[in-house]
């Protein structure tokens, strides 16, 4: 990759960690306002939402890697599942691992909030 390249790339992976620390906080914030009590409803689907916006935030970042330093992001019915679990791979001569495999595991559940 060129410099200029990188810079865009930086600047891009930046922009969506970003968003994610802004969803993060809405979850927070609705987490305490719910507090001990039930969820309704109406909370469950808004949170349900911000954990979808979560996740593809997460994966958006995995793709941008695998497309641009990887030059390959997996393709068929699974490839949600196997671009997570590749960013938990070393790839020799490529990149090292992005993600820890506690990391993985602990992101496989969110691939259900997909929609």
């Amino acid at each position: 990759m060129k410099k200029n390249e990188i810079t865009i790339f930086r600047i891009e992976i930046e922009s969506d960690f970003s968003d994610l620390e802004v969803i993060v906080r809405e979850i927070e914030e609705a987490l305490k306002e719910i507090g001990s009590s039930s969820p309704t409803h109406r909370e469950k689907a808004a949170l349900g939402s911000f954990l979808h916006s979560f996740y593809n935030g997460i994966e958006n970042i995995l793709k941008l890697l695998a497309e641009e330093i990887d030059n390959n992001v997996p393709i068929g019915e699974q490839w949600h599942r196997a671009l997570l679990r590749r960013m938990g791979l070393e790839v020799a001569n490529v990149r090292p691992l992005v993600l820890r495999s506690e990391t993985v595991e602990a992101l496989e559940p969110y691939l259900g909030f997909r929609g």
